[in-house]
């Protein structure tokens, strides 16, 4: 009897960001589906020192006032880090009768947008951005050894996925081709400023380089750049003294997107030197004045900019879990994740998935790592029945309740 599966997986980080191919691999595939469509989604905005309200304020554009500041300030640290995803789609799964004399194939596409940011700080960063340099009148700040990543992109994928393999061991590959929408990084491996004590002038000492894709096309049908990636997955089965067990291990966007040669390049390694201007008298104000302080000329003067193509690593995502079975109704599950190229920290997390009957599940999960520290959740999953199925949860819960102190 042909099967068809409707799985609809609408994550907030319920799976601790595991790639996309993973999806294909929840309890709805099995060897009897003949075919699955899913709508997937997941999103998620962290930070080690920044808090769900002044994140808030500060994308959607309310009032971030003294004591907003001052609080995220007395959380900051010589070492900040902040990141968001935004990832939404649609796939679908066919079973093919015979491939290496093996029924237990399917094939799979995948159709996704994909935003991602990060970013890395340092407290004088912070207090430069939000209290401007003058508190720092006679000292030296130093705000290097910052970066920040900017990208979005489409993702075509199709893949080969196996149910069953030898002992039950399954197994995925796939193929993405990338349209790359928009692209802004900056590294700034050295940055000082020193303010004069008599605020007379500032010295600026950097090390940057920045890239931007062609600023002039913007828009989801911008076709700024292409380029190809690779997820793989790989889970087996094993039999231990307290219960039947399963090592999963997955590698997620694995690939690169060259940018066209319309994109913005800037590197500098100097010092800055900037004494403001002289006005004799307000009546003889003219442009000239103010020509040669403008801000596009006292960029050009830091960062010149030329016009070359950009290639941007993805940042790919490992993910290892190891899975038990203590009983029929519960599993404990223990994994890592980290994100390569991204400026993230090493997750290592521990879940509990009750199972009430074949038809409903819940999950609560905690975890230390990542762009902030520690971090739990709770899942739920349910199959309505008639081929229908659906997953929701959150591992950042503490973002929605402790709003003031964590994100």
């Amino acid at each position: 009897m042909k099967k068809i599966h409707l799985l609809f997986y609408f994550s907030f980080y319920f799976c601790i960001g595991k790639a996309q191919i993973a999806a294909v691999f929840m309890d709805g595939a099995t060897d009897e589906t003949k075919a699955q469509t899913g709508i997937t989604a997941d999103y998620f905005v962290n930070a080690s020192s920044l808090t769900t309200n002044f994140i808030n304020k500060f994308y959607k554009g309310g009032y971030i006032d003294a004591a907003l500041k001052d609080q995220v300030r007395t959380r900051t640290k010589n070492s900040n880090r902040l990141g968001a995803e935004l990832n939404y789609g649609l796939f679908t799964t066919f079973k093919l009768d015979s491939l290496f004399h093996k029924n237990s194939f399917h094939l799979f596409f995948f159709f996704f947008y994909r935003q991602h940011i990060d970013a890395h700080f340092s407290k004088d960063f912070y207090n430069v951005g939000f209290y401007c340099n003058a508190i720092y009148s006679g000292q030296k700040s130093d705000i290097g050894n910052f970066s920040l990543n900017l990208i979005r992109y489409q993702q075509f994928q199709v893949g080969l996925f196996s149910t069953k393999l030898d002992s039950g061991a399954r197994w995925g590959i796939a193929l993405s081709f990338l349209k790359g929408e928009q692209y802004y990084s900056i590294l700034a491996k050295k940055a000082e400023l020193f303010t004069s004590t008599d605020a007379q002038y500032i010295d600026f000492d950097t090390e940057i380089e920045m890239a931007q894709s062609n600023p002039n096309n913007k828009g989801l049908n911008a076709v700024n750049g292409i380029g190809v990636g690779m997820d793989i997955y790989f889970e087996a089965p094993f039999q231990t003294g307290i219960g039947d067990s399963k090592l999963a291990v997955s590698v997620a966007d694995i690939g690169l997107i060259r940018f066209s040669d319309q994109s913005i390049y800037r590197s500098q390694d100097s010092l800055f030197h900037y004494s403001g201007f002289q006005v004799k008298s307000i009546f003889d104000l003219q442009d000239s004045v103010f020509l040669n302080t403008s801000q596009d000329s006292i960029q050009s003067k830091i960062l010149p900019s030329k016009k070359r193509s950009v290639t941007l690593t993805l940042p790919s995502t490992l993910n290892l879990s190891f899975e038990t079975a203590l009983n029929k109704h519960f599993h404990l599950t223990e994994g890592i994740r980290y994100i390569f190229n991204a400026n993230y920290k090493l997750l290592a997390y521990l879940k509990g998935s009750v199972y009430f009957n074949k038809n409903f599940m819940t999950s609560v999960t905690i975890g230390y790592g990542g762009y902030a520290g520690f971090n739990c959740g709770i899942g739920l999953g349910a199959n309505l029945g008639g081929g229908f199925s659906i997953f929701a949860g959150s591992n950042n819960l503490e973002g929605y309740i402790a709003t003031s102190k964590t994100a």
